[in-house]
Formats: structure tokens, C-alpha cells, sequence
């Protein structure tokens, strides 16, 4: 750039107008005017106060292009407002393939309100013949002409609809180049399928050469199997419409294969899809044509307001290191009276923030573990500080981003499928965010450290090595589920050294699983210190073999029952430092707002106050037992099955739940019979029930009382103070169904006998 540095728009240079008139010559006058501005060495060009109306250009299907190296400012009370259009496609300002470009300020306006979805076309008796030439058949009818100029983007891919009253088997149509005539004819077809059976439309001949001009005038002709009168005709409105019926991409700012771009302080408004849309330059036939470059990347989206529009907020499907903070998104998919929402306010997804690059139903050779050397898509995002709130249906969603960051923004108002990121996409952190109102879905190993949460919940989904910490729960609840690669016990065929599931398994061949023997015992010739490649893979059955594609390890028995085989790093949910509450309990009706189902999870330093517990296993559950330690259950009930539970207390100054059933540690179902253990527990003024193989110790009951069903379980409590407390066990039939060892008794009275209830070697200090 030479020694200017900005120039202020001359409007009556260029032809500007400002007070929303003569959109075209206005949307000539931009683009020439920041054209000059480059060639004469300006860097940062201004467009001065006042509304300016602009139109779509009807071979690009885009009304302002910016230049590489511009700075194009819209001064404070600056608007552009697209005018109304039919295309499902636009960009209002459109970025493509340029380098180091920058847009700030004003506000850009889309065609939300006025926009054309369909027209209807009239009719007249009269025919056309092969040469395009008219007649005057009275077994025809024909369209009026269809100016493709008038509607660039509706026409672009056409269907004509059933008519009303009208049989006939197909449609013809005739493309002229200006004029009606057998000179300018440039094609035809007789073999138009009527939507909505012809989903797919019609194109234009000579589309290759992106060349309206060339034929840009069509007529459509029916051949009628049953006459019509001239009434009838006269009354058809035909509707004709685009293949992409949706028109979700017509966006405020579309960013395409471009670098080094900076969008801010703007606001935008009602554009039919995204207000901005970052995405690759153009498709390759040729998939070894794409190059980095062309996916974009180094984009900053920050400080801009961003409302209304119909069908995203921002989407990210291509750039990386991108980098999205400070905006305010909010009302996407709705009208303005903020309830309203229809297909010509929304249209899905309608959310804040997307990042989804299809990168599966591309040709782009991307990035991936077979092909660790492909072009990154949606690589390195971050996401700070936003305020995203009362979008239709969802507010954030990493659909396929990888090194994926959102940090410190507020989320807010209830959303279809919750804060969310693809369980296979790696690397993916939630810091500091505050959700109000909606959920934080967790999935694969995704990391979450700080959350703060007020009439919303956390959620575990398709849980694969996640750490969540340090969150707060107001008015919500955290459940879900962490049993991805958990399978359970297999039968076995020896002869084949086959393993068969009760459940499709999800595997392919290659897999790494690995055995467990927890309860029983794996076969002779499987190893629990080995990982094993699964081979002949069927959807419920599978051979292992010790190298991948080898031969299937062959076993010599069935080995005990109780074993498992999963896959090899199965169980991984690491749950620390959370707290759930509420500020009143009215009942003790169950509100298990910590319900957590999981194989082999950690959870450490979790308090829950007027809510109850649920952590459970899957039934018949035969791997590694979930572990919690440091567990506060203030006026709450806990239930535990498969559970090794540590240094924990349950507290209630309330009246305990019905039957005393505060704490129950296991339970009569038979498909529930792990051992849980409870070490190190304090219950205070409320009941633990132990019916299942459960083993206490180390633990204080005060003002407490203990119980347990007559079944064939067997439970233990040792090593432990009882004071002022009550153990209830006078109905239990079964031989040696509670024994209490080495324990203190204090003020505490004991119902059963012996050989029921076996009390060994305890000390009674007496009453209280």
C-alpha cells in the first residue's frame, strides 16, 4: 500500500444512494467504489451513515465481493439491507479465495421478510413446437415466459409442480437466449417429471459457461390428456420452486477458502440461512486439486451481534484457526416477536454456533488416522466469551471439530440437543462456561473444567475417556450413562474359541478388547494381561487373536461364569468436584438429580444437597466396579449397586425416606449381585438398607438405623460406631444374612437372632 490509508466514500462519485433507493446502481457503486480505493493504493475504505438497499448479482448470487488487503468499515448508523430475492443462496458481502481482509461496523440486513420461496406461473392454450417457434394447439398448454434474470436463483435448479385439474404425464420446456423464437432456442426436453415426484429439478443448458445471458428465458408446455376450458386455464397458478426448497443458504457474510479474515462490531440480521458462513472456496472435481489453502484459515468472528436469522447464527464447516469471542447470538430460527417460529423464520438447524464440515459427504481427501497427512477441516477453533441465548433449537454444536476450545461464554435459554460435541472428534475443552436453562452434553473425551449451571443439567453420552471437574449444579441434575465398550459376559464356543454377546457389540474387525475376571474366570488359553485384535467379526460374535488379522486364539474351556470381554480402555468417566443443589426440599419424593449409569467410572468430591443419588451398573454387571470417594448427600437419599464407596457422609435433619431406605447398598434384584463396599462413611439421622453383598467398614452411624431385605445376600458391617442408633433386622430368616464385627455400640439397640444376625466380637459402652 502506498501512503493513503483510508477513504471515506464519495457517493455522488459512484452513484450511492443512502436512503435505501436504486438498489442496483447502489450495489455497482460499493463494488466499484472499493475497487478504486484499492487500485489507489487504500487500504481501509468507509462506508458513510444511511441505508443503503442492494441486489444480488444474478450470476454470483452475491451483492458486495471484498477485495485481498481491504479494510471495509461501515460507519455506526450504516446499513446495508439485501433487497428481495429468490435465491436459496447468497452471500451479502462474500469473501472468496482473497487474503487479509477485514469487515467492521454498521449492520447488514437479509431478505428474511420478503423473501420469494416459490412463484406461480400462468398459463395459456397453445403448445410449442420442437423448433421453439409457438402454435396454437388447443390440446397444449403453455407457460408464460419465466425471465431467469427476474428469479436467478429460484430457477437455478427448477421444479414445476402438479396442477390442480391438469392431467398429464410430463412436462416440456424451451430455453431461448433474450427473445422468444426459433433463432434464439438454445435446447428442450419433453421429459419434466412434475414434483413432487421430480424431487430432484431441472437444470439450465449451457450452465457450464456461468452465462445467464445465454439463455435466460423459458417456456414451460403441457401436453392435456382430458381437455380444459379457457376458465380453467386462465385460473392456473402453477408453482415452481427450487430442488434446495429449504433456501437455508443465504447468509450475511460468507467467508469461502479465504485467510487472514477479521469480522467485527457488526450486527446482522434476517439473512434466510447463517449470519456468517465460513466454508471452502469451491468444489474440486478432482480431489487432488483442494489444497489447505482453499479451506481457509486464521478467521476472527468477535464483538458482533448476530440475531434472527433463519437457519444458524455462525457456521463453521472448513477454516481452521478460527477464532469466535465477544459476539451475542441469539433468537436463530425465530421471528421477531421472539416465539414465532415457522419455515419462514427457521429452518434446522437453528442454532448459535455450528461447526460441521460434511466432511463425509465431500471428495476432500481430509485429514485422518488413514490419511494423517489430508487437509485439516474445522482444526484449532476457539470459542470465547459469547453471550448465546433463545435460539429454537440449540445453541453450540462441534459436529466434526478437532483441538476444539469454548471457554467463558453463557449459554442460555432451552435448546433441542444441548451443548454438544462429536464423540469420535478428539480434543474438545469446556472452560469456565455458565449454562442457564440448557444442557452441557459430554461426550467421548471431551475435558470440562468449570461449569456453572442454573436451572440446566450436565449430561454423560457416549462417554470415552472424559474428565469432567470442578462444576456447579443449580435447580438441575447430572446423569446420563458411561458404558461405551462394556459388553458383559460372553458365552463361549470352544471348538472355535468363538464369543458370543447378548448385544450387538459395534466392532469391526481389528478391535482391541481385552478380558477381565472380576468375578469367575476366563478360559484356558485367554490372558488378562494381554490385549487381543477381535477377527471373523459378526454383530454379535467374535474369534481374538494376539496380532491384528492373525490367527484365532484357541481355548481349552469355557472358564468360570462371571467373566468379561470389552474393549480395552472401556470405563473411562472421571467425575471431580461437583456440586448439585437446590435451596429447598418439600418432600421425599425421588429426585435422583445424580444419576449417574457407568462401568468403572471415578467420581471424587461430589456433594449433593436436597437431591438423591443413583449410581449404578448395568445389569449383570461383570467389570470393574465404579469407585466414588468423597461423596456429601446432604436431606438426600443414595442408592449404589456395583460400587466401591470411600469417604463419604450422609447427612439429614429432615424425616428420613419411607422404610428408613435413605442409603441402600444394593438390592433384591437378582441381576444386581456385585459386592459394594462402603469404607470410611459417616450416617447421620437417617437409614442405610443393605440388600445387597455389601460389606461397611470403618464407618459412624449416629442417630441412624440399619436394615435389610430377607434374601440370600450377604452383608457385613465391621469395624464401625453405632451411637444412638437402631439396628432393625428382626425379620431376616436367612442363615448368617447380617454379620457385625468389631464394632462399638452406644446407646444402640439390636433386633434379630442368631443365626441370622451374627454380632462378633463388639463392644457396648452402654446407653447414650
Amino acid at each position: 500500500m502506498n501512503q493513503h490509508t483510508s477513504y471515506r466514500i464519495e457517493l455522488d462519485r459512484f452513484n450511492i444512494s443512502n436512503d435505501g433507493s436504486n438498489a442496483a446502481e447502489t450495489t455497482k457503486g460499493i463494488n466499484e467504489a472499493i475497487m478504486w480505493a484499492k487500485q489507489q493504493g487504500y487500504s481501509h475504505v468507509v462506508l458513510p451513515s444511511g441505508t443503503f438497499n442492494v441486489k444480488l448479482d444474478p450470476s454470483t448470487l452475491v451483492a458486495i465481493n471484498m477485495q485481498s488487503g481491504m479494510y471495509f468499515e461501515l460507519e455506526q448508523d450504516s446499513v446495508i439491507a439485501l433487497e428481495a430475492n429468490s435465491s436459496p443462496n447468497y452471500s451479502i458481502i462474500d469473501m472468496r479465495a482473497i487474503q487479509y481482509a477485514k469487515v467492521s461496523g454498521g449492520k447488514l440486513v437479509g431478505d428474511k421478510k420478503t423473501h420469494v420461496y416459490e412463484i406461480f406461473v400462468k398459463f395459456v392454450r397453445g403448445g410449442v413446437n420442437a423448433d421453439g417457434t409457438l402454435n396454437n394447439d388447443p390440446n397444449w398448454i403453455r407457460s408464460e415466459v419465466i425471465d431467469r434474470y427476474a428469479n436467478p436463483g429460484l430457477l437455478a435448479s427448477f421444479r414445476l409442480w402438479n396442477i390442480p385439474g391438469v392431467n398429464a404425464s410430463a412436462y416440456h420446456f424451451y430455453q431461448y437466449k433474450d427473445t422468444i423464437s426459433k433463432a434464439t432456442l438454445t435446447g428442450s426436453r419433453n421429459n419434466g417429471v412434475f414434483a413432487p415426484a421430480g424431487a430432484a429439478g431441472r437444470g439450465w443448458f449451457l450452465n457450464e459457461e456461468k452465462d445467464l445471458s445465454k439463455n435466460n428465458k423459458m417456456i414451460f408446455a403441457i401436453p392435456l390428456t382430458s381437455p380444459l376450458t379457457d376458465a380453467q386455464i386462465t385460473a392456473i397458478q402453477a408453482k415452481v420452486d427450487n430442488s434446495y426448497f429449504t433456501h437455508e443458504s443465504g447468509c450475511g457474510i460468507g467467508i469461502f477458502g479465504s485467510s487472514n479474515i477479521e469480522i467485527s462490531n457488526t450486527e446482522i440480521t434476517d439473512c434466510t440461512g447463517d449470519g456468517i458462513f465460513t466454508g471452502w472456496e469451491k468444489y474440486q472435481i478432482d480431489p487432488a486439486m483442494y489444497s489447505q489453502e482453499q479451506m481457509g484459515r486464521q478467521i476472527r468472528i468477535h464483538d458482533c451481534h448476530i440475531h434472527h436469522c433463519r437457519r444458524q447464527g455462525i457456521s463453521i464447516t472448513s477454516t481452521s484457526d478460527t477464532h469466535i469471542f465477544r459476539n451475542k447470538i441469539h433468537h436463530i430460527g425465530y421471528d421477531e416477536d421472539g416465539v414465532t417460529t415457522n419455515f419462514r423464520n427457521g429452518t434446522p438447524p437453528m442454532f448459535g454456533i455450528d461447526i460441521e464440515s460434511m466432511y463425509g459427504e465431500t471428495n476432500i481427501p481430509y485429514k485422518s488416522a488413514e490419511r494423517p497427512n489430508g487437509i485439516e477441516l474445522n482444526y484449532r477453533i476457539f470459542v470465547s466469551e459469547n453471550h448465546i441465548y433463545s435460539n429454537a433449537r440449540g445453541h453450540f454444536v462441534n459436529a466434526d471439530g478437532t483441538y476444539v476450545t469454548v471457554s467463558k461464554n453463557t449459554f442460555e435459554g432451552g435448546n433441542v440437543g444441548g451443548i454438544s460435541s462429536n464423540p469420535n472428534f478428539p480434543y474438545v475443552k469446556y472452560l469456565d462456561n455458565t449454562f442457564i436453562g440448557c444442557e452441557l452434553w459430554v461426550q467421548g473425551d471431551n475435558f470440562v473444567n468449570g461449569a456453572v449451571i442454573q436451572n440446566g443439567n450436565l449430561k454423560f453420552l457416549d462417554v470415552r475417556g472424559a474428565v469432567v471437574q470442578n462444576c456447579k449444579v443449580a435447580n438441575g441434575s447430572v446423569y446420563g450413562s458411561s458404558v461405551y465398550g462394556y459388553f458383559g459376559s460372553p458365552t463361549v464356543n470352544m471348538a472355535t474359541g468363538t464369543f458370543t454377546l447378548k448385544a450387538a457389540h459395534g466392532m469391526g474387525n481389528g478391535a482391541q478388547v481385552s478380558f477381565e475376571q472380576w468375578i469367575g474366570k476366563v478360559p484356558s488359553g485367554i490372558s488378562v494381561d494381554k490385549l487381543y485384535y477381535t477377527v471373523n467379526v459378526t454383530s454379535l460374535s467374535f474369534q481374538v487373536s494376539e496380532t491384528p488379522g492373525g490367527a484365532p486364539v484357541m481355548v481349552t474351556d469355557a472358564g468360570q461364569a462371571g467373566f468379561h470381554v470389552g474393549r480395552f480402555n472401556y470405563g473411562r468417566c472421571y467425575i471431580t468436584n461437583i456440586t448439585i443443589e437446590r435451596d429447598w426440599r418439600k418432600d421425599n419424593a425421588s429426585t435422583p438429580n445424580f444419576n449417574i449409569l457407568a462401568a468403572g467410572a471415578v467420581i471424587k468430591n461430589a456433594t449433593i444437597k436436597n437431591y438423591d443419588v443413583a449410581v449404578s451398573v448395568p445389569q449383570d454387571y461383570a467389570g470393574r466396579p465404579n469407585i466414588i470417594e468423597g461423596l456429601t448427600v446432604i436431606e438426600g437419599s443414595a442408592r449404589f449397586e456395583g460400587c466401591h464407596v470411600s469417604n463419604s457422609e450422609f447427612l439429614r435433619a429432615k424425616t428420613p425416606a419411607l422404610g428408613n431406605s435413605d442409603v441402600q447398598l444394593g438390592s433384591t434384584d437378582a441381576k444386581y449381585k456385585r459386592q459394594i463396599t462402603m469404607r470410611n462413611g459417616l450416617f447421620q439421622n437417617l437409614g442405610l438398607v443393605l440388600d445387597g453383598n455389601a460389606v461397611v467398614t470403618g464407618s459412624t452411624f449416629l442417630n441412624a438405623s440399619v436394615g435389610k431385605a430377607d434374601n440370600t445376600n450377604k452383608a457385613a458391617i465391621v469395624q464401625s460406631h453405632f451411637e444412638n442408633s437402631k439396628i432393625n433386622l428382626h425379620w431376616l430368616r436367612q442363615n448368617q444374612s447380617v454379620t457385625i464385627a468389631k464394632s462399638v455400640f452406644k446407646g444402640v439397640t439390636v433386633a434379630g437372632t442368631a443365626p441370622y444376625v451374627r454380632l462378633v466380637d463388639n463392644t457396648d459402652l452402654g446407653s447414650v
